[in-house]
């Protein structure tokens, strides 16, 4: 199962109903929060095995069910659960500052790079080598998290985790 990363509001990620009510819950437990507007940014897909191998090496991801979650900036101690009116499975927030640190971590210990441009480079490299496509899955998911997770804090808005 691809997870894909997006940046933007809850609209971005939902119908009109259940992204009404995720604001709200949203606005409800962060006053001063901002989801931002614009134009949503989405990254490449990437395997949800590499999420996994990259929550082994980034703790904070361990914590994290990547369906139905979101990371905002915000003061998140750890991860939330917060639950929607008229869905099955709460929202599990976390926050942005925390995760730019894990991912920040994770690429000193693996000597990957922070870059924006070296990011793209590495992503573009995956992307383009079809012998590399099943290589490196925490590296990959690595590449597209980091790149969306400096656009979320860039742009102030919330970075979603799509299934």
């Amino acid at each position: 199962m691809p997870l894909t990363f997006v940046v933007g509001s809850a609209a971005d990620v939902f119908g009109p109903a259940l992204a009404g009510a995720v604001e709200s819950v949203l606005r409800g437990r962060f006053p001063a929060l901002s989801l931002g507007h614009g134009d949503a940014y989405r990254s490449e897909p990437v395997e949800f095995a590499g999420w996994r191998e990259l929550s082994r090496r980034a703790p904070l991801l361990a914590g994290i069910d990547p369906y139905q979650a979101v990371f905002v900036s915000a003061d998140v101690a750890a991860v939330e659960t917060l639950p929607i009116p008229n869905a099955a499975d709460p929202l599990q927030v976390a926050s942005l500052d925390r995760l730019l640190d894990a991912l920040r971590g994770f690429a000193e210990s693996a000597a990957l790079p922070t870059d924006d441009v070296e990011l793209m480079e590495l992503a573009a490299r995956y992307l383009e080598d079809d012998f590399l496509i099943s290589d490196d899955l925490d590296v990959q998911t690595y590449v597209q998290l980091m790149l969306s997770a400096k656009q979320a804090a860039a742009t102030g808005r919330a970075l979603w985790v799509v299934a």
